[in-house]
C-alpha cells in the first residue's frame, strides 16, 4: 500500500499538537481519485478544530478543508492521471501529501492557475460568492460594510463586491491592512483601531445605514453592524473569532425589516444543500485566469511547519492567504 504523510490532532491545544505522521493512504474504490498534494489551505477552521472549539470535533482530529494537486491514481473516467485539481468539501483532513477524495468533491484548474494559488479558493472564496451572489444578492447599488476586511475571506468579499459594482467600506485595524484593501477595490476604510466603527458608518452613510454586511468577526463588530444596517439591509453572518458573545437589541433590526443569514460552508455542503457549490469555484477559477480576481498569498510553510502556519494565522497580522506545501512524494 502507498504511504503518505499527514497532520493529526491527538490532543486538543496549541499549534504544539499538530504532529506529522507516516501512514497507509486508502485503496482506490470506483469514483475515487489519488491526488498528489501540492498545496493546502490554513483557515481559522483548522485552529478551531485543534483547539477543540470546530462545532464537536473531537480528538483524533485531522484539520484541512481545502488542497490543491495532480491526480496519480484514477478509477474516475472524467479525471485521467496528470489532471490538476483542487478539492472542496472533503471533510477528512487535507493536511496530507496524498489524498483519495471522490471526483465530486473536485474541480479540474485553468492551465493558467497554479495548485498554490487554487489551494486558496475554496474556503475564502466560496464563503465569499455564496453569502454575497446567494444570500445578500448584491446589487451595483449597495453599500456593503466588510469587517476584517486584510483577511482570506475579506480580499475575496472585496473583489467579488467592487465585481459586481458595489460599494465596499472595508473595516481593518491598522493602516496597512486598509491600504492592502484599498490595492483590491476597497472604495472607503475605516481603521477601527482609532475611531469607533459605529459612529465611523454613521459619518460615511450620513445616518442611512449600509445596505448590506458580511460579518466576519462576530462579537461586538456583529453588534455594531446590525445598528449601521440601512432600512431593508442584508446580513450574512459566518464566523466569531472573538469568541465572544453578540449582545444585540431586537429593535436594531427587525424595525428596519433586515434580513440576517447565518452561514457555515462545511455544514452546507455536508447537508448536499451546495450542489452548485463546483460551478461557482470554476466561475471563480476562470476569473482568477482571466486576471478579474487576485489571490494574495501571505505566506508558505511546508507541511511540517503547520504549527508555525498556526502560530502566525494566530497574530492576526496576515494580510490574504497561508498555505501548506507539501513535499513531493518519492
Amino acid at each position: 500500500m502507498p504511504t503518505r504523510q499527514a497532520i493529526i490532532v491527538e490532543a486538543f491545544g496549541g499549534p504544539d499538537v499538530l504532529h506529522l505522521i507516516t501512514e497507509e493512504t486508502p485503496a482506490l474504490e470506483p469514483g475515487l481519485i489519488r491526488v498528489a498534494i501540492e498545496a493546502i489551505g490554513v483557515n481559522r477552521a483548522d485552529i478551531l478544530l485543534r483547539t477543540g472549539a470546530y462545532h464537536g470535533v473531537r480528538p483524533p482530529a485531522r484539520p484541512g478543508l481545502e488542497a490543491a494537486g495532480v491526480v496519480v491514481e484514477s478509477r474516475a473516467a472524467r479525471l485521467p492521471v496528470g489532471s490538476r485539481v483542487v478539492i472542496f468539501g472533503h471533510r477528512k483532513g487535507l493536511y496530507v501529501t496524498e489524498a483519495v477524495v471522490h471526483e465530486d468533491e473536485v474541480a479540474l484548474l485553468p492551465e493558467v492557475v497554479t495548485t498554490t494559488t487554487a489551494a486558496a479558493l475554496p474556503v475564502n472564496w466560496l464563503t465569499a460568492w455564496y453569502c454575497l451572489h446567494r444570500l445578500i444578492r448584491l446589487r451595483p447599488d449597495d453599500t456593503l460594510l466588510i469587517p476584517a476586511a486584510a483577511s482570506g475571506v475579506g480580499t475575496a468579499a472585496i473583489q467579488i463586491a467592487r465585481h459586481v459594482g458595489a460599494t465596499v467600506i472595508a473595516a481593518a485595524s491598522s493602516a496597512e491592512k486598509l491600504a492592502f484593501a484599498a490595492r483590491l477595490g476597497a472604495n472607503i476604510l475605516v481603521n477601527y483601531a482609532e475611531i469607533n466603527l459605529l459612529e465611523a458608518l454613521r459619518d460615511i452613510t450620513e445616518n442611512k445605514g449600509v445596505t448590506a454586511f458580511l460579518d466576519t468577526v462576530g462579537g461586538q463588530t456583529f453588534a455594531d453592524g446590525l445598528k449601521a444596517l440601512a432600512p431593508f439591509g442584508r446580513v450574512a453572518a459566518l464566523a466569531n473569532v472573538t469568541l465572544e458573545p453578540s449582545l444585540i437589541n431586537v429593535r436594531d433590526f427587525y424595525p428596519k425589516n433586515a434580513h440576517i443569514y447565518g452561514f457555515q460552508l462545511g455544514n452546507l455542503m455536508a447537508a448536499g444543500r451546495y450542489p452548485e457549490a463546483r460551478t461557482d469555484l470554476e466561475d471563480i477559477l476562470a476569473q482568477v485566469a482571466n486576471g478579474a480576481f487576485q489571490v494574495p498569498i501571505a505566506a508558505t510553510f511546508p507541511l511540517a511547519a503547520a504549527a508555525a502556519a498556526h502560530e502566525r494565522l494566530e497574530s492576526r497580522t496576515v494580510m490574504g492567504k497561508l498555505l501548506l506545501v507539501a513535499p513531493p512524494q518519492t
